[in-house]
């Protein structure tokens, strides 16, 4: 018997492996007959016919139709602990038996509900609680409801619609780049300005705070957005092509948020946009919209953009094409002269040359020719009432990079005709301006319209400007434009309550359009109404959520790169010279560091240095982004690293590099931190080998620190270079002084005064050497 036992014993171990499974806690076993699932809550032989071994987790997808017929995605997850029990519905799988409970299951649900989040948030939890009844033991369920998106985005637009009452009034947005206070009070005052004057009689007007950096295309896309620069997405005048990686001018792909133009077509408001920052291609809309592409900043050739891609609807296209043309032909010589009055032969000559900005003459040209498309756009598009029109003029900025240079007082070097020429100029240009916004007002008349003129940001056009010509310098634009622009309202449903004492901010501007349309506000926007304007008492809105970018995004392709495009923004001081020469990337070196700068205003620090060093990575060869980091180390402290930052930028060609390093000196000298100044000051001596000025203010730091040895061994190496620099001169007579040099310290200081007698203290110095 013993010798049967074990072979029988083998033989029914044999047979119960075959039969049976272990299985342990980890695992759930499947019914599909009945429909239960059981999970394991220890080791366990089970048959191997009959029941799956699964996994303790089901997930599964099914839909079900609201009542308006709406079909809905259904997202759901069980989780189950050991030893829980789960009923569903039999199938062969579990996830088969999860659908058809969870379709069992469903709530009935109108669409209005899933549009609002805390609705739809308190339906899948009603939802997860019922799943979870099903089980009994440790169970947890979640459950994502997700609406067909185009029957959701039909529902916000039609709820939209009914919520927005027809428009009281009509509204007008003149945008006038970089107008300034400071000019136009001066030619309103002298009654060059008829119609800005009306509606500063009869309106509301002051002064309105832009963004850092003070760049037009971020600036005009948060005033038609209401969005900071970090949010809408355009971040500089070019970006990179998603499909080659090239520069190219900025579009309006890359805006990530609607524009007031959008949001208007959306609520079934009539529009018409002219000539619009980072407009092309033409989106569409709601009535008429001519991009930024009919005459492409000032560029020669109109329309450089595949047809049907400049204008919306594409069939009006022809004609603002013909438009534009005929105000290139017939803006030639003789009409610039009635402007700027030079001799016809040098204007002539100057256009045959066709330099574009690099010129004052062929530059003033264009402006006149940008001017004419955009502003008759504007007209025309006027003719047909639409309830918002928004017409932008980028000849007020440029007339400022192109003409300033040449007003009281003269830059140096400036040519004496054109210093004669550029005064008159000015003045006729703004007063052209004035007559097309008298043109717009014919057609959109104060009892009718809300008028609302607005600039992004100021310009210098007295002694605070820059020395140097803007473009001759590399990327020098900025440096004309002042932090302020203007604001002017007036019109029916305007209170007039004339020129206001605290500025507003761009981000003002679309809160203004919202409610004087009857339009809600963006729950996201940072602004509220100019004073003068009340918006209607109404629910924010998230504009994104109601409007998304596939619902007016066209498609094009590919954009062309335009050298074109590029030179004229380098002519007029906007494009450093190695900007363009970046790799490729969804974000350009100089949007890159554009965002350092916004996340710096803003005192997100890490996220600022973060962008900056990415910029230099994609671009080692810019400028910009090190000069960036020197002034957010040196807020941070970290004045070894400002340093290295600093003198690198200026290695590399920062613009305005001397007048960079005097700030940094001066920043060191406000914080009695006279080391640092001098142990900068003497490193940039190698990058400025020619500026005597530094020189003698290395001289200064030493003499101040009382490092006399020192101060006369980098006196003689100044002296050596500049012989005949008078403030050079003097300071190394005092440092021969501290040393104990007598001798040297007499000859310089009186090398010195024969040069600039006018020097009280250095004479009073050498006296008491003798």
């Amino acid at each position: 018997m013993k010798k049967l036992f074990l072979p029988l014993l083998f033989v029914l171990m044999g047979v119960a492996v075959a039969l049976f499974r272990p299985v342990g806690p980890s695992s759930a076993l499947w019914d599909s007959a009945s429909g239960t699932l059981r999970v394991c809550s220890s080791w366990t032989l089970v048959p191997r016919w009959g029941k799956a071994v699964v996994l303790p987790r089901v997930a599964t997808t099914t839909t079900f139709t609201t009542p308006e017929g709406a079909t809905v995605t259904a997202r759901v997850q069980l989780e189950l602990g050991p030893g829980a029990h789960l009923q569903l519905a039999a199938a062969p799988t579990p996830e088969q038996g999860l659908a058809v409970k969870a379709g069992q299951l469903a709530p009935t649900a109108k669409l209005g509900c899933l549009a609002q989040n805390t609705c739809r948030q308190k339906l899948q939890e009603e939802m997860e609680a019922s799943l979870q009844r099903l089980a009994s033991g440790s169970a947890k369920a979640s459950v994502v409801l997700e609406p067909d998106p185009a029957a959701l985005l039909a529902f916000r637009r039609q709820e939209l619609r009914q919520r927005v009452s027809p428009p009281r009034r009509r509204v007008l947005v003149v945008g006038w780049d970089g107008a300034d206070w400071e000019l136009l009070s001066k030619l309103v005052a002298r009654g060059l300005m008829p119609n800005l004057q009306k509606l500063m009689a009869v309106g509301t007007y002051g002064e309105l705070s832009s963004l850092t950096p003070l760049l037009s295309p971020l600036i005009w896309t948060t005033m038609a957005t209401g969005e900071p620069p970090e949010v809408h997405g355009i971040l500089d005048f070019l970006e990179a092509d998603a499909a080659t990686g090239a520069r190219v001018p900025v579009t309006s792909r890359k805006r990530k948020v609607p524009a007031l133009w959008n949001m208007a077509s959306a609520a079934g408001l009539t529009v018409g946009v002219s000539g619009w920052w980072a407009s092309w291609p033409a989106e569409a809309v709601n009535g008429v919209l001519v991009s930024d592409r009919l005459f492409f900043l000032l560029s020669d050739a109109p329309g450089d953009a595949p047809p049907g891609t400049v204008v919306f609807p594409p069939e009006h296209e022809a004609s603002f094409r013909e438009l534009a043309e005929r105000a290139k032909v017939e803006t030639g010589a003789p009409t610039v002269a009635t402007f700027l009055p030079l001799e016809l032969p040098r204007i002539q000559e100057a256009l045959a040359q066709g330099r574009g900005m690099a010129d004052p003459i062929d530059g003033f040209r264009r402006i006149l020719v940008g001017t004419r498309v955009y502003m008759g756009a504007a007209l025309k598009i006027a003719e047909s009432k639409p309830h918002l029109l928004m017409a932008y003029c980028i000849g007020t900025d440029e007339i400022g990079h192109l003409l300033g240079p040449y007003l009281p007082p003269a830059s140096p070097g400036a040519d004496p005709a054109l210093v004669q020429a550029a005064p008159p100029a000015v003045e006729r240009y703004f007063a052209v301006v004035d007559r097309w916004l008298g043109r717009l007002l014919e057609q959109c008349p104060l009892s009718e319209c809300a008028v609302l003129v607005v600039s992004d940001h100021g310009f210098k056009w007295g002694s605070d400007r820059p020395r140097e010509f803007s473009g001759v310098a590399a990327a020098t634009a900025a440096l004309w434009h002042r932090p302020k622009g203007i604001f002017v309202l007036a019109g029916n449903g305007v209170t007039a309550k004339g020129r206001t004492g605290e500025p507003a901010s761009v981000y003002d501007v679309a809160p203004t359009v919202a409610g004087l349309l009857g339009l809600p506000l963006g729950a996201s926007w940072p602004g509220k109404p100019l004073p003068g304007v009340t918006a209607a008492v109404r629910e924010k809105v998230a504009w994104s959520e109601l409007v998304p970018p596939e619902s007016y995004r066209p498609r094009v392709q590919e954009v062309k790169p335009s050298a074109e495009y590029v030179a004229q923004l380098k002519a007029l001081g906007y494009l450093e010279g190695g900007e363009t020469q970046g790799g490729s990337g969804s974000n350009t070196e100089g949007e890159l560091n554009n965002l350092g700068l916004l996340h710096l205003e803003a005192g997100r620090l890490q996220e600022a240095e973060e962008a900056f060093k990415k910029a230099i990575a994609a671009n080692p060869a810019y400028a910009s982004p090190h000069y960036n980091l020197r002034r957010l180390y040196f807020e941070s402290g970290r004045y070894e690293d400002a340093d290295r930052e600093l003198l690198e930028a200026l290695r590399l060609g920062l613009r305005d590099g001397r007048g960079a390093l005097q700030r940094a000196l001066a920043d060191y000298e406000r914080l009695g931190l006279r080391e640092r100044a001098a142990s900068l000051a003497s490193s940039a001596v190698t990058l400025f080998p020619r500026d005597a000025l530094l020189r003698a203010a290395v001289l200064r730091y030493l003499l101040e620190l009382n490092r006399c040895g020192e101060a006369v061994e980098k006196a003689r190496e100044a002296v050596s270079a500049f012989p005949q620099d008078a403030a050079v001169l003097a300071f190394a007579g005092l440092s021969a002084a501290c040393a104990g040099d007598t001798a040297s310290a007499k000859t310089w200081m009186e090398r010195s005064l024969a040069l600039n007698p006018n020097q009280p203290e250095l004479k009073q110095a050498l006296r008491m050497l003798e």
